[in-house]
């Protein structure tokens, strides 16, 4: 090498040191030359010095001294027993892939708020309008409900509904059409026809609005699937009644199979008219088709798909995040909305294999209509929706980031909401970042865990990109593939026999510690008692088969630490 010394830090080593190993520096060879050039055209090399710390320092000793492996192998002996650990680590199920977390947001309406000099100004200008127009739609309903009480003296609730109190009800449609035109829909444009009910007995739509359904009201007179709690509206109440509704509690699973079946009756007898059903089960902005609910599917029957768009150019229409009188009063105050086209989509029939495969055939339904709206499909359901707002009530930053696409989730995991939910408080415990994601640093805090070799690897269970964070979509991955493991509840009570060293009622706090140090050798006395309080659910000093059982049901990435002691 050249006299030539390249400074870094004011410090320079001489040719005649590159060959002196030094504790308290490293070397770095740098070749100067052309960058466009070969190799053959470098013109220097300079080698520099730079401090390094006691513990690289150290390190380097240890390399210079020792093979890698030898040095790989104690560092794993200080850690633990690493061959048990890996064992233990093993017995973990794998965890699926729930995909790239969708970049759009299905519910959130893009104009929530009042802004601009435009829209102030016309608010203020229609705010009068409005009150005449809300005093309208009160008389129209009131009007309809009267006559909807007439029509259906006698009648039955969920009998067929006789042709005469269908024609009396024509009048109460023409009042849903009033309705309309006082929200500002003075035009409805539409494109194609509707099927005949022998053709096809089941119509399905997109979701946006409450206007939907005031629409097919007066459009179509359909029998509709609703949620029990609108029989309690007042008024309108009783005009979805005379839509021969079937009831529906989203909640419970023999309703919605109850459903499925009187669906799947109504729609084969022709003295009730075609059956409308809104797959998505809630709202959206219009921006995708979120996933769709099997009851409209179930029957095997041909599917007529009807898809309504509603742009704006001032207010977004959709009901979705924002409140049911926020969207009322918006849409009272604008000139105009627009309902600008409802499309009657080609009757669809399930081939031998749907009608075996009801979700093959509700996504080929789905994908059709995607492709009308010019759309995306995700997997969100109203349980998204839900998390959403959850996270908003826990203060998180960006509540969308933690929608997972429970239609997805639900397919691989088979995780409903509720579980969900659980796992999205525990993750907001961790005080996630304004992105939604947790750190190594974060995860090993909250669950009083050194930062050792074991708890780097159950945090490497999350973080499978790599990066350094998890996202509460890879969180829920790995909580729901180990709860909904076949083996877990057997893992668990190996877990317990080997803490509990004395084979006694319960688990001391010696046990807990000992058991805790077969992975964790560096684990605080803080931290063991801060695991027991944690874990026993009683103030009676031990840990019972039930309070370590719920302990793990909760935390089931910890797993593999008990699991240690059973090697």
């Amino acid at each position: 090498m050249d006299e030539d010394q390249f400074p870094l830090l004011s410090q320079h080593l001489k040719p005649e040191e590159r060959g002196v190993s030094s504790p308290r520096f490293s070397g770095i060879s740098i070749l100067v030359g052309n960058p466009m050039g070969s190799i053959k055209e470098l013109h220097k090399e300079v080698f520099v010095k730079i401090p390094i710390s006691t513990q690289l320092a150290k390190n380097f000793s240890r390399f210079h001294n020792e093979s890698p492996d030898s040095v790989l192998k104690n560092e794993l002996d200080e850690d633990g027993d690493f061959m048990r650990m890996q064992k233990a680590l093993d017995l973990l199920p794998n965890v699926p892939t729930l995909g790239k977390q969708p970049s759009m947001d299905p519910f959130v309406n893009t104009t929530p708020n009042i802004t601009g000099v435009y829209e102030t100004v016309k608010t203020v200008l229609l705010a009068p309008v409005a009150v005449v127009r809300m005093l309208l739609i009160g008389l129209l309903l009131l009007v309809g409900f009267l006559n909807t009480k007439v029509a259906l003296i006698g009648w039955e609730k969920g009998g067929v509904l006789q042709p005469w109190r269908r024609k009396l009800m024509g009048f109460t449609r023409l009042c849903a059409r009033g309705i309309l035109y006082c929200f500002g829909f003075y035009w409805i444009r539409r494109v194609g026809k509707p099927a005949c009910k022998d053709v096809a007995p089941i119509v399905v739509s997109n979701h946006v609005s409450f206007i939907d359904p005031l629409f097919y009201f007066y459009e179509l007179f359909p029998s509709i699937v609703s949620s029990k709690a609108h029989d309690r509206f007042y008024l309108v109440g009783t005009i979805i009644r005379s839509m021969q509704v079937i009831p529906v509690d989203k909640l419970s699973a023999e309703s919605r199979k109850n459903a499925t079946l009187e669906i799947k009756r109504r729609a084969a007898s022709m003295e009730f008219p075609s059956v409308l059903l809104f797959p998505e089960g809630t709202t959206t902005n219009g921006k995708a088709l979120i996933a769709f609910k099997q009851g409209a599917f179930a029957p095997g029957f041909p599917i007529q798909p009807v898809v309504i768009r509603y742009p704006f150019a001032h207010f977004d229409i959709s009901w979705g995040d924002i409140s049911l009188c926020d969207v009322l009063f918006r849409m009272l105050t604008q000139f105009t909305n627009f309902m600008e086209q409802v499309e009657y989509l080609p009757v669809i029939y399930p081939s031998a294999r749907e009608v075996q495969n009801p979700s093959e055939f509700s996504d080929r339904v789905r994908d059709e209509m995607a492709h009308a709206l010019g759309v995306p499909v995700t997997e969100h359901t109203h349980g998204d929706l839900m998390l959403s707002l959850h996270a908003r009530r826990l203060c998180l930053n960006s509540p969308s980031n933690y929608m997972v696409e429970l239609g997805r989730v639900e397919k691989v995991l088979g995780l409903r909401a509720g579980a969900v939910k659980i796992f999205l408080e525990k993750f907001a415990a961790m005080n996630p970042t304004s992105c939604g994601t947790v750190s190594l640093n974060q995860f090993v805090k909250w669950h009083h865990m050194p930062k050792c070799w074991m708890s780097k690897k159950i945090f490497d269970l999350f973080d499978k990109s790599g990066q350094g964070f998890t996202t509460f979509r890879e969180f829920v991955a790995v909580m729901g593939s180990i709860t909904k493991s076949k083996e877990f509840k057997s893992q668990m009570k190996a877990a317990y026999d080997a803490c509990n060293l004395q084979n006694s009622d319960c688990i001391s706090q010696l046990e807990l510690e000992k058991c805790l140090k077969l992975s964790m050798p560096t684990i605080s006395s803080a931290y063991v008692r801060a695991w027991f309080s944690k874990i026993s659910q009683h103030d009676d000093g031990a840990i019972s088969w039930e309070d370590f059982q719920v302990f793990l049901e909760t935390n089931p990435e910890l797993l593999p630490i008990f699991m240690v002691g059973t090697f």
